[in-house]
């Protein structure tokens, strides 16, 4: 097989360039036929993907964080096949996916060719292969890259700041049958269970069961979110009885309020949006 890997040196703050010399050096070791070349970022990324595949190449290698693998799956738009070398901060697609963090270990999965379709998010004409969220998820990924915070001590700083001024908007969503009203503190959805550098925040999720998991936390005072922060880290949050969980199709969410939604690293604003699923919508080399 042919691999083609777009490397993204800004990954994790720009520490991820330092490690490139050694990813060359394991590439070669391990005897890929490969080609890499830096990501443009953006649009200019999914033209990369297009290139590499017009080439007749096989595997399309995101070495990066979420952000890189986003790009790479909207250029790949469900053709040919994902791999991912994890170089970000969090990297919990990559987790999500059984890949392991280690540079060597994933590169030798990358060999193992374990190929497995799996489902793909879209939003708001995107695709999106992590978890989305907005209400309080949404205002602690703004205030992290406002304050430019990053690893768990970042995170946690970041949700205390964001606790701080927290207003919890009144929503509508909508889904199959259900309309569901009130003021949240938070809205995630997705087809895989981590977020936030490694919280199980949809710990029942599949990757290829056709369907969107959805986590509705309706407004919780600041001592119980507090409470119940640190039992997302091992998906226990579920004992919540004001978190409560669907799965869908399809979902929408509007609100009066514009709110910022977070989904792969990115963060977009808008007061009404609409979530779908493509069912095994995208080859990848995982170890699920």
């Amino acid at each position: 097989m042919k691999y083609h890997i777009l490397f993204n040196p800004t990954s994790n703050r720009g520490k991820a360039e330092k490690i490139y010399p050694r990813l060359i050096d394991i590439l070669d070791r391990e005897g890929l036929d490969y080609s890499i070349e830096y990501t443009i970022g953006g649009k200019k990324t999914f033209e990369q993907v297009e290139k590499a595949l017009d080439k007749g190449v096989d595997v399309v290698v995101a070495a990066g964080g979420d952000g890189t693998i986003n790009e790479v799956v909207n250029g790949l738009k469900g053709r040919g096949i994902l791999g991912i070398i994890p170089l970000g901060r969090g990297n919990d697609i990559a987790i999500s996916y059984g890949i392991p963090r280690n540079i060597e270990k994933s590169i030798k999965l990358l060999k193992s060719q374990n190929i497995r379709e799996v489902d793909i998010g879209v939003l708001d004409g995107r695709y999106f292969v992590g978890i989305a969220g907005t209400g309080f998820v949404g205002d602690v990924n703004y205030n992290s890259n406002k304050l430019n915070l990053t690893g768990f001590k970042g995170y946690v700083i970041s949700v205390f700041t964001t606790l701080k001024g927290f207003k919890y908007p009144e929503c509508e969503i909508f889904f199959d049958s259900i309309t569901w009203k009130g003021r949240i503190t938070l809205v995630a959805l997705g087809n895989t269970m981590y977020y936030g550098g490694g919280m199980k925040l949809l710990p029942n999720s599949k990757v290829d069961d056709g369907f969107l998991d959805i986590a509705i936390a309706q407004k919780i005072h600041t001592a119980e979110l507090i409470a119940t922060f640190p039992l997302v880290y091992i998906g226990k949050h579920t004992i919540n009885p004001h978190v409560k969980f669907y799965r869908s199709k399809e979902v929408t969410i509007k609100s009066d309020s514009e709110l910022i939604i977070s989904y792969d690293g990115e963060l977009i604003t808008r007061n009404e949006i609409t979530f779908k699923t493509m069912h095994k919508f995208q080859k990848i080399i995982g170890g699920m």
